[in-house]
């Protein structure tokens, strides 16, 4: 079992993965190829984003996305937030997961980060105890969301 940011290359694993596993609702439909790979190409370049994943023998079996924003409160230290959590379904409660968020944690901790968050829908005993198992909790925030239908 591998812990490790997704490379460039493995762009069409990882959309593969996100159509197989990430997704519990319709979603939109993939942008067109042109968008897809500018996108890809800034989470690529810039060191405020990374997808991460874990992989056993080359297959992806977790993944999620980081985004370090820059901070001007706690000492100008940024925070972290995590999305797009998802294990393979066929592997779930085999820890990949837990080896994946934490991970994340260690990444966001490692830059510097004085907190890292995530959201989920999925309100259940199993999520509260894999979330209390990676040391995040859910009782200091409450989390508002605003969506746009397109």
């Amino acid at each position: 079992m591998e812990a490790r940011e997704i490379r460039k290359d493995e762009l069409d694993q990882l959309l593969e993965f996100y159509l197989l596993h990430l997704y519990d609702v319709k979603d939109e439909p993939l942008a067109e190829q042109k968008v897809v790979d500018q996108i890809w190409n800034t989470i690529q370049t810039n060191e405020n984003f990374a997808v991460l994943g874990v992989f056993d023998k080359d297959v992806l079996m977790a993944s999620c996305s980081i985004t370090i924003v820059p901070n001007l409160t706690r000492g100008c230290r940024p925070y972290a937030l995590i999305e797009n959590i998802a294990s393979h379904r066929q592997h779930r409660r085999e820890g990949y997961g837990k080896v994946n968020l934490l991970y994340a944690a260690e990444y966001a901790e490692k830059r510097g980060c004085y907190k890292a968050m995530f959201m989920t829908g999925h309100l259940n005993v199993k999520v509260e105890k894999f979330c209390k198992a990676t040391g995040f909790n859910s009782k200091e925030k409450k989390a508002y969301i605003k969506r746009w239908e397109f």
